[in-house]
């Protein structure tokens, strides 16, 4: 079977349960994972470079270079860019 997605990106289990440790659980990672889709699906500057077009992937990927995180309870912490100011 062919994928329809170009450069699809493949997590394997061991991969997602090492995000979900960092963050503190399976359903913590859930819930962060939804909640930054969510986010980047109502027009969200995503926090890294990446050209991906799958938002999960981009999600994932944020999570897992720490630029989102969930601290004390339900709400999502997200790590701002930064811009340089122009001189």
């Amino acid at each position: 079977m062919q994928s329809f997605v170009e450069n699809e990106v493949r997590m394997n289990k061991s991969e997602i349960d090492e995000l979900a440790e960092k963050v503190g659980g399976r359903y913590r990672f859930t819930v962060l994972l939804q909640k930054r889709v969510k986010e980047l699906t109502r027009g969200a500057v995503r926090l890294i470079e990446s050209d991906a077009k799958n938002l999960i992937h981009v999600a994932m990927e944020e999570i897992k270079q720490g630029k989102v995180g969930i601290e004390n309870g339900p709400e999502m912490v997200t790590k701002k860019k930064t811009k340089k100011k122009k001189s």
